[in-house]
C-alpha cells in the first residue's frame, strides 16, 4: 500500500530506490582493465541513466546538508551505487576501490586508472579493425566483431553539432557520412573469405555502393545458400 501512495514526483526524485533495487539490479560484462573500459563504462552509464542515478556519479546530485532525512537518502542511494558498481568489476579492481566513501570516487578512480588517451585507443581500435579477418567466423559474426569496432571508434570521432548549418553544411556532412559507410564497406568486403569473391565483385560494381548493412545481408544469404547445397 505504501507504493501506491508514491507520486510521480517521487519516482523521479534521484534519491529514490525503487523496492526492487539491490545489488543485483544492474549487470554487465565486469570490467577487467583498459581493454574493455569503455565498452564498461558505456554500459553501467545507460543502466544509471535508466535508474536516475548518472547525478552521483557526475556530481550533480549533491548530498543534503539541510535535514538528516534527506542526507541519509543520499547516502544510501550512492551506497547502492557503489554496490551495482563493484559488483560489476573485476575481484581485484572491486578489493582496490571497497574503501572508498563515495560513488564518484570510485567512478573517477577507474576513469584515471583505465581511460586510455584518445590517440592510444584509436591506433588499437584501428590495429584491432585491420586485423580482423573472417577466416573461421561465419558472416554474421564476424560482421558483428567489426561493427563493434566501428561503433565505439565513431564515438570517439563525433563532428562538432553545428547550429543553423547551410545547405552548403549540410552537403559536406552528408558526403563525410558517405565516405565513412563506404569506407566500412571496404574493410568489410576486403576481410571476407576468397569464396565470396565472385558476390564481392558484384557489390562494388553497384552504383550506388550498398551499405555495408546490406552487404552483409547479401553474403549471409549467400553463405546460407552454400550450407544448404553441401
Amino acid at each position: 500500500m505504501a507504493n501506491a501512495r508514491l507520486s510521480y514526483q517521487d519516482m523521479i526524485n534521484p534519491l529514490f530506490l525503487h523496492p526492487s533495487d539491490n545489488v543485483n539490479s544492474i549487470q554487465v560484462d565486469k570490467l577487467e582493465g583498459s581493454s574493455n573500459y569503455r565498452a564498461w563504462k558505456r554500459a553501467m552509464e545507460i543502466n544509471l541513466i535508466s535508474k536516475r542515478k548518472l547525478g552521483f556519479l557526475k556530481g550533480t546530485v549533491l548530498i543534503h546538508v539541510d535535514g538528516l532525512v534527506k542526507a541519509e537518502m543520499w547516502e544510501t542511494s550512492d551506497n547502492m551505487v557503489i554496490s551495482w558498481i563493484t559488483a560489476n568489476v573485476s575481484p581485484t579492481i572491486k578489493r582496490s576501490v571497497i574503501y572508498m566513501t563515495s560513488s564518484k570516487e570510485i567512478w573517477d578512480n577507474l576513469e584515471l586508472r583505465f581511460s586510455l588517451t584518445n590517440g592510444s585507443r584509436k591506433y588499437k581500435l584501428s590495429k584491432d579493425l585491420y586485423d580482423i579477418k573472417q577466416g573461421h567466423l561465419s558472416v554474421n559474426d564476424y560482421y558483428t566483431a567489426m561493427r563493434t569496432v566501428w561503433e565505439e571508434l565513431d564515438s570517439m570521432n563525433v563532428l562538432p553539432a553545428i547550429p543553423n548549418p547551410t545547405v552548403e553544411v549540410t552537403k559536406l556532412l552528408a558526403e563525410i557520412a558517405l565516405q565513412r559507410e563506404e569506407s566500412k564497406l571496404f574493410q568489410f568486403l576486403n576481410g571476407l573469405n576468397e569464396v565470396y569473391a565472385p558476390q564481392r565483385s558484384q557489390l562494388l560494381l553497384a552504383n550506388p555502393l550498398p551499405s555495408v548493412e546490406n552487404a552483409s545481408y547479401v553474403m549471409q544469404q549467400e553463405e546460407a545458400q552454400r550450407e544448404l547445397l553441401q
